[in-house]
C-alpha cells in the first residue's frame, strides 16, 4: 500500500550526515512506491509558536498568522499519512528548527483542520557515543506519538558521527533498507 510521506529534516548542513540519512530512506521510500515529501526545516527561519491561537483565521493559506515560512510547510502536515524525522541531536534532542516546526502542528489542531498522519519514525544522529544521550529525543518522540495517537514505528539512531561523511555506507544502506520496508 502506497503511502504519503512527509520527511521532516533540521540539519542545517548541506552534505551533512543527517541530509545523507535522509536520502537514504527518501531513496528506499521512493522505490517502494511511497509518495515522498521532503521539506528541509533546518534550512528555514520557522518561528515559534507564540500560542495566539489566531491559526487559519486569515484564510485557508495562513496557517500561522505571524509566520510565512510555517504557511508553507502547513498543507504537508494535511497531506501527509506518515512523518519522517530526521535530525542531528543537539543538546539532547531535536534542532530548534524541527522543535519549531512540531510545536506548529498546533496549528492544525486550534482549526481543526486535516490531521491525517498516523504514523512516525525517528531517524537521528549526533557526535555523542553513549546511547543515554539520546533519551531524551527518544523520549519525546515517543510521547509525541502517543499524545497524537500516532503509531510509533521506532527509531534509529547512530552515535559518534560528528565532522560531514562520519555516516558509514553501511548505515545509509540500512536506512535505503528501512525506507523501501515502511
Amino acid at each position: 500500500m502506497s503511502k504519503k510521506i512527509l520527511i521532516l529534516t533540521g540539519g542545517a548542513r548541506h552534505g551533512g550526515n543527517s541530509e545523507k540519512m535522509a536520502d537514504a530512506f527518501m531513496k528506499g521510500a521512493k522505490a517502494a512506491g511511497h509518495e515522498v515529501v521532503r521539506y528541509d526545516a533546518g534550512f528555514k527561519n520557522i518561528k515559534g509558536c507564540i500560542f495566539c491561537e489566531t491559526c487559519y483565521k486569515l484564510g485557508d493559506n495562513k496557517a500561522c498568522s505571524h509566520d510565512e515560512v510555517f504557511n508553507e510547510l502547513a498543507p504537508y502536515y494535511e497531506w501527509a499519512d506518515s512523518l519522517v524525522i530526521v535530525t542531528p541531536l543537539y543538546w539532547y534532542t531535536y534542532t530548534a528548527q524541527i522543535k519549531a516546526a512540531l510545536d506548529k502542528y498546533y496549528a492544525l489542531m486550534v482549526a481543526k483542520r486535516p490531521q491525517p498522519i498516523r504514523e512516525v519514525y525517528l531517524i537521528t544522529c549526533g557526535a555523542g557515543k553513549e546511547d543515554y544521550k539520546y533519551d531524551a529525543i527518544i523520549n519525546t518522540h515517543e510521547l509525541i506519538a502517543k499524545d497524537r495517537n500516532w503509531e510509533n514505528r521506532g527509531v534509529y539512531h547512530v552515535n559518534g558521527v560528528f565532522q560531514k561523511g562520519d555516516i558509514e555506507q553501511s548505515e545509509l544502506d540500512e536506512l535505503e533498507k528501512i525506507g523501501r520496508n515502511f
